[in-house]
């Protein structure tokens, strides 16, 4: 099986993770860390972002195997797939399984952190609309 290239997914709030990983004084006004270190809100942000991350890089990695089992798909000879395919395929599967389990992770952070900030949820919307209207609205 030909190795894949790694290719670093493009997570829009990377810059905010690192300002808020070194504590950056201009976050203050958000209440997200004090003397002692990072509030409930400031944790839970973190992990919010952090498991964003993950799920970024796992749509990469998932389009990454798709592309992958198209390109020997596309000149496979009729019958038994291959090794490769059926190697290919295996892996797609955990891929995806991997994106899954990073979505889940995704949504719970951002219920996690819409109860640590207070916010109010709309029925129709859910937490992850609220939570990144409510990044945009304080990151951005």
């Amino acid at each position: 099986m030909a190795t894949m290239p790694t290719f670093n997914a493009t997570f829009p709030w990377a810059t905010q993770l690192q300002r808020l990983q070194q504590r950056e004084s201009a976050w203050a006004s958000l209440a997200l860390f004090d003397a002692a270190g990072l509030t409930d809100a400031g944790r839970a942000l973190e992990q919010l972002l952090q498991a964003g991350q993950v799920f970024a890089q796992s749509d990469v990695d998932v389009g990454l195997v798709a592309d992958e089992l198209r390109r020997y798909q596309k000149f496979a000879p009729p019958g038994r797939p291959s090794v490769q395919i059926v190697q290919l395929r295996r892996q797609q599967s955990t891929v995806q399984q991997a994106q899954r389990m990073a979505r889940q992770a995704f949504i719970r952070q951002a219920d996690a952190l819409a109860r640590a900030l207070q916010l109010v949820v709309p029925v129709k919307l859910g937490p992850v609309v609220t939570v990144e209207r409510w990044l945009k609205t304080h990151l951005a």
